[in-house]
C-alpha cells in the first residue's frame, strides 16, 4: 500500500513541474527554447520572461547579443492537458 501511494504521489508532482527544453539550434546562429509550466503553475515570472532572460544568459556565454526572432505564449484556458508554455526563436549575434 505504501508503494503505491509513493507511485502515485510522484505521479501528481511531475504533473506540477516545470520543463524547459533548449537551446534547441534551428538554422545558422538560430536556437529555439519553450518553457512549460504543470497543472499547478507556481512561477512568478511570466514564462516568456523567464525563457528571454535565459536566452539572453546563452548568447552572453558565446560572447553575443541576443536578437529575438518571434515568440509565442499559449493563452489558455489552462485545463485539460494546455498547460501555459512560452516558445521563443532566437540568434546570437
Amino acid at each position: 500500500m505504501k508503494e503505491i501511494f509513493l507511485g502515485l504521489s510522484l505521479l501528481a508532482l511531475a504533473g506540477c513541474s516545470t520543463t524547459t527544453t533548449g537551446p534547441t539550434p534551428s538554422g545558422k546562429d538560430q536556437y529555439v527554447m519553450s518553457r512549460q509550466e504543470g497543472a499547478f503553475p507556481s512561477g512568478s515570472e511570466p514564462l516568456l520572461q523567464e525563457l528571454l532572460e535565459q536566452a539572453n544568459n546563452f548568447c552572453k556565454s558565446l560572447d553575443k547579443e541576443l536578437e529575438v526572432i518571434d515568440t509565442h505564449e499559449n493563452q489558455g484556458p489552462f485545463i485539460l492537458g494546455n498547460y501555459p508554455k512560452a516558445t521563443i526563436r532566437f540568434k546570437c549575434l
